[in-house]
């Protein structure tokens, strides 16, 4: 039996986040139902664990990705971090406006990591052209910051 209750506000035990961690192995529509229902809990650690576990069920429906596609914009950055990581491991190409916006203004730069890394997985045409929209802006940054320094 898959029970989809939070361990409180205590944050994740180990053997919880364990159980959490493998049950994707089992791909059932009951576990995947359960890893759905789980990116609603109010602990991060529960939501950020069961967003990478749904990504390894091979689950990659519309419904599925939508919902991890939402986790982009939670509060906490491990959870934005984790959506990141399952977009990118199911590669999803509807995705990449939301991770090339997560990539832009997320303020965390681990998330920013994690988002580049799933845009350059996907690899689609209109990922890798935002990523180098981004990154010819940058290097143009920079340029400008050598050339302040040297007046």
């Amino acid at each position: 039996v898959v029970s989809t209750q939070s361990t409180g506000s205590s944050g994740i035990n180990a053997e919880y986040g364990h159980c959490l961690q493998n049950l994707y192995k089992i791909k059932t529509k009951r576990v995947i139902t359960a890893l759905s229902k789980l990116l609603r809990d109010a602990d991060p650690n529960i939501r950020a664990v069961a967003c990478i576990s749904l990504s390894y069920t091979g689950n990659a429906t519309a419904a599925t990705i939508d919902r991890i596609e939402k986790l982009l914009s939670d509060g906490d950055r491990l959870v934005r971090e984790s959506a990141c990581v399952a977009l990118g491991r199911i590669q999803s190409p509807g995705s990449v406006p939301s991770l090339l916006n997560a990539w832009r203004n997320d303020m965390i730069s681990d998330v920013r990591s994690a988002a580049l890394k799933a845009l350059d997985i996907i690899g689609t045409r209109e990922a890798q052209e935002g990523v180098k929209v981004v990154k010819t802006l940058q290097e143009e940054i920079k340029k400008l910051g050598v050339e302040e320094s040297e007046s």
